[in-house]
């Protein structure tokens, strides 16, 4: 069940995106009989610090080839390409839990890979290789995983993985066909709903879960939504498609139905119930789709504001400030430069920006306000010419991307709009904004005084 598109021009949170490589960036060796440690021997050899994609689909590294290919990635000689790749596919390569305690090792600490593909390969929910590849995913900048068609895994894999994963930067997780049923359903509620006071177990920052090909149910897949509904407003899109019971499944459930008088009722499989489960879904990712623009919006339009009186207010304040500037200094007829609003307590200027963004937490807008006041947040007043000279189109896209600010109030020509968008998604999650935030409970809002 797919939530509707959005055409909406509103920011959205950073999502990883195809990108065009030449084919010098793509190291691509699919389906070419790369088996176990010969195979591995060959893709190092093969090989250049220029590669940022690695696609090794469909051959037969296993456990073996997997272990050697990372070690060497993970060692002095191999750091180079630590710097470098962002992509990894390892797609059909008959991967077990060894092999992934080397990949584990490879991604721990890592901030330039964003993308690792597992799909289809033997991984199975050992405890102790899913502790130590949560922690690794805890401590990088992967922003999408996918272990999608390990069959294996089931529903101990949530039970072992997710209270352990608390990635603030991983925005898609793939965990369609891992044989599912519906007591998983009530891991993933429990993931996505966990409150953030539990600073040692998972917490879901997702913005994309695929959970198709599974056997959830109907039930399962409400208890999702509900879960969801209640206590999620980061998910915009959620994929549960053909996640309907086995025979053997239903009549186990109609058995313990008929003999515990506590368990709820079943929820027929029929095509009905499912149109209803799509059009549940479609409901509550519309609600977050809509909090999320409107929290984007809010935040933007809060630093625009706060970026002129705060940055300001805090330049009056230092001792510093020149004379004609300072607060303390007599007014003159020709000093009437000083806005009223600088005199007003802190609390009152709070106060008064906080009007600003009645959608936002007050941990929200203090992180505006942080980032707001920070000089070292503001983008360059003009390009260094000669830092990127000789460097060629990349540097001179970055180097236009540092003049967009995130409000949008100056943006350089070129790939301006591009870049803005890119520096507004940037913003929003540094300092938490990428989707609404509500007041936690018993806490009163009074302006983020």
């Amino acid at each position: 069940m797919e939530p509707p598109h959005s055409n909406s021009t509103g920011t959205l949170p950073i999502i990883v995106k195809p990108i065009s490589l030449s084919n010098r960036q793509r190291f691509s060796h699919v389906d070419e009989g790369l088996c176990g440690v010969v195979g591995a021997q060959k893709v190092i050899s093969l090989l250049s610090s220029r590669h940022i994609v690695i696609s090794l689909n469909h051959n037969s590294l296993g456990d073996d080839g997997t272990c050697q290919l990372f070690a060497y990635l993970c060692s002095t000689e191999g750091s180079k390409h630590r710097a470098t790749i962002t992509e990894i596919d390892l797609t059909n390569n008959n991967i077990g839990c060894k092999g992934l305690q080397a990949i584990a090792e490879f991604v721990r600490g890592n901030d330039v890979l964003e993308v690792l593909w597992l799909t289809n390969n033997a991984l199975t929910p050992d405890p102790v290789t899913l502790a130590s590849f949560a922690n690794a995913l805890n401590s990088s900048r992967l922003r999408l995983l996918s272990v999608t068609g390990n069959s294996q895994l089931g529903d101990l894999f949530l039970d072992r993985f997710l209270p352990l994963l608390r990635s603030r930067s991983l925005g898609e997780l793939h965990i369609n066909a891992i044989g599912l049923t519906p007591r998983g359903a009530s891991a993933i509620a429990a993931w996505v709903t966990r409150s953030k006071a539990m600073d040692n177990q998972g917490m879901c920052y997702l913005h994309t879960l695929k959970c198709s090909g599974n056997n959830l149910g109907v039930r399962g897949v409400w208890e999702v939504i509900r879960a969801i509904e209640k206590g999620n407003w980061a998910l915009n899109k959620v994929e549960m498609y053909a996640n309907q019971l086995t025979e053997p499944q239903l009549q186990i459930i109609a058995i313990q139905s008929s003999s515990t008088s506590d368990q709820p009722p079943s929820i027929p499989e029929t095509e009905e119930a499912w149109k209803d489960c799509q059009r549940g879904l479609q409901r509550v990712i519309m609600r977050n789709h809509y909090w999320r623009r409107q929290t984007g919006k809010e935040a933007c339009n809060l630093l625009r504001y706060a970026r002129s009186l705060l940055m300001c207010s805090k330049l009056l304040s230092t001792p510093s400030a020149p004379s004609h500037l300072s607060p303390n200094s007599n007014p003159s007829p020709t000093s009437t430069i000083l806005f009223p609003f600088f005199a007003l307590p802190n609390e009152l200027k709070l106060y008064i920006l906080a009007l600003f963004a009645p959608s936002l937490s007050s941990m929200q807008r203090i992180r505006v306000y942080n980032y707001a006041s920070d000089p070292k947040t503001l983008p360059p007043l003009a390009p260094n010419f000669r830092q990127g000279a000789g460097k060629g189109y990349r540097s001179s896209l970055e180097m236009t991307c540092k003049l967009s600010s995130p409000d949008g109030r100056f943006v350089a020509t070129g790939m301006g709009l591009q870049c803005r968008e890119q520096e507004q998604a940037k913003f929003l999650e540094a300092v938490g904004c990428c989707s609404y935030e509500p007041e936690p409970k018993g806490q009163l809002d009074r302006g983020s005084l």
